[in-house]
């Protein structure tokens, strides 16, 4: 087992692809929360302020629960998340999806969100993959925020109407 400032990682793991998905996976956190606090912001309607506080309670988790639990992981393997916010967007392995130009579409910014999840859960499949067997604490990781994103793509599903669900289902082909 190779030990390096106290993280154990077993033969075959790759220390600098682990760090690198960890960044990455730090960053789309912070990019996801930004993006869903200014659809809390920007969305109007009917349903906009239950919306919002969806949105709002979503954002709070990917910044308060998500990045911490990244950039404690980060903090394992000696290594700062970017000191420069404007860095985030360029590691950011999931660059959030566009958004609606009109603030009524609000199954646009739901769609845009699904999409969003639908890359972190990608992202965490494979920051599982990677670390399956020879980094148990990155594997448990990736694990327990995988099990939150597809909880959120459901939940965000969900809030979709019927000609959303369609839309959405037209655009993901």
């Amino acid at each position: 087992m190779d030990s390096w400032f106290g993280v154990e990682l077993s033969p075959g793991a790759n220390r600098e692809e682990i760090v690198r998905k960890l960044l990455s996976a730090f960053a789309d956190e912070w990019v996801a929360g930004y993006y869903y606090m200014y659809t809390a912001m920007a969305v109007k309607g009917p349903h906009a302020e239950t919306i919002a506080e969806i949105f709002m309670k979503e954002a709070q988790e990917e910044i308060g629960k998500h990045a911490r639990m990244i950039a404690e992981r980060l903090q394992d393997f000696d290594v700062d998340p970017p000191r420069d916010f404007a860095r985030l967007y360029e590691i950011s392995g999931c660059k959030y999806p566009q958004l609606p130009e009109d603030p009524y579409d609000v199954d646009g910014f739901i769609i845009a969100a699904v999409k969003a999840e639908i890359c972190a859960i990608k992202a965490y499949k494979d920051l599982f993959d990677l670390t399956h067997g020879v980094d148990p604490a990155t594997e448990e990781l990736a694990e327990d925020l995988l099990r939150d994103e597809v909880r959120h793509r459901t939940e965000m599903v969900n809030l979709l109407t019927k000609d959303g669900i369609e839309r959405l289902r037209r655009e993901l082909g």
